[in-house]
């Protein structure tokens, strides 16, 4: 096991993976909490995604970019994140554009390029690695952030809007503008106060329970629910099978030739590639009305499918022992 992941003697791979297993059930429990505040109360999945996204996703976003430690040797960690999403998401834009022709091609770029990396990535993190490198992880997340509050948007807003209209929606996203004034309260060197620091805690909570249960309530707004597999293949042929090959080509490349960053980085980079589809998606195609059903169901089944995946790539890859 690489010196910076958290290790017991004796460690196997049927332990990594009852320990993600353990880790991750709250988060179903979460899920089947959205749905049943979607079927039994009625809750409105339009409402909870314009809160999520224009109230709690600026305050964390915010909160992360400007208490990050800006080390120059991690300079390039975020730009290759940002990337590498933008490689598969457009990738698959085009691929969906020739399938379908219509806004499933937009939903289907989201699906494969945008991973839960927060949600599911972070706890895995915190799991598996020292608390020293937790904050690297952090760091990478900016890249997935930017791409979230800008092409990511832009792609979402383009299944249901025009151009003109688009750029617009994405002129009003206020996560674009909280990553600038996160980086800008960080270089400044300003400390960020106790109080906003209290808060912002629990805006990370509420960020992720209300994230979560978002899925379900979808779901429980469904009108019979109907998986497409050859929209849920795609989809993973992007989020598991291109992510993976490309963070495998990342990091040999770097092993081989560069030998910029340590192997602790090295699995950080995988375990963002390989997380499941992006709860946010689930989000923006409900405040679009990009066919949220087919989003939140591609984004729960890739959740279960990740809680077998994710062990296997790590052992077998050599990340963890």
């Amino acid at each position: 096991m690489d010196p910076g992941l958290r290790r017991d003697d004796g460690s196997s791979s049927m332990t990594l993976f009852l320990s993600l297993l353990s880790s991750l059930l709250p988060l179903y429990g979460l899920i089947g909490l959205g749905f049943f505040a979607g079927r039994v109360l009625k809750a409105d999945r339009q409402t909870i995604a314009h809160v999520l996204i224009f109230i709690f996703m600026p305050a964390v976003i915010f909160g992360f970019v400007a208490g990050l430690d800006l080390r120059p040797e991690y300079a390039a960690l975020p730009v290759i994140v940002y990337i590498l999403t933008a490689l598969v998401t457009f990738a698959f834009l085009h691929i969906g554009r020739l399938v379908y022709g219509d806004g499933r091609a937009n939903l289907l770029a989201l699906c494969a390029g945008m991973g839960n990396t927060g949600y599911f990535g972070l706890p895995l993190v915190l799991l598996l690695f020292e608390e020293r490198w937790v904050g690297v992880y952090m760091f990478m997340l900016l890249g997935v952030s930017l791409f979230e509050a800008t092409l990511g948007y832009y792609i979402a807003a383009r299944g249901a809007f025009t151009v003109r209209e688009s750029l617009r929606k994405l002129a009003r996203f206020p996560s674009l503008y909280a990553v600038f004034a996160g980086l800008a309260v960080n270089l400044s060197g300003t400390e960020l106060p106790a109080l906003f620091l209290t808060y912002w805690g629990y805006f990370k909570g509420c960020y992720v329970v209300l994230g979560m249960m978002l899925i379900g309530v979808a779901l429980a707004s469904a009108r019979g629910m109907v998986l497409a597999p050859r929209f849920l293949g795609l989809a993973f042929a992007g989020k598991f099978l291109a992510w993976t090959v490309l963070a495998f080509g990342f990091i040999e490349i770097d092993r081989v030739f560069l030998g910029f960053f340590t192997p602790e980085i090295h699995a950080l980079f995988m375990i963002l590639a390989i997380v499941p589809p992006a709860a946010n998606i689930t989000a923006f195609a409900a405040q679009m009305d990009l066919r949220p059903e087919k989003a939140a169901a591609t984004v729960l089944v890739g959740t279960v499918a990740a809680l077998f995946y994710i062990p296997a790539v790590l052992v077998l890859g050599g990340f963890v022992h």
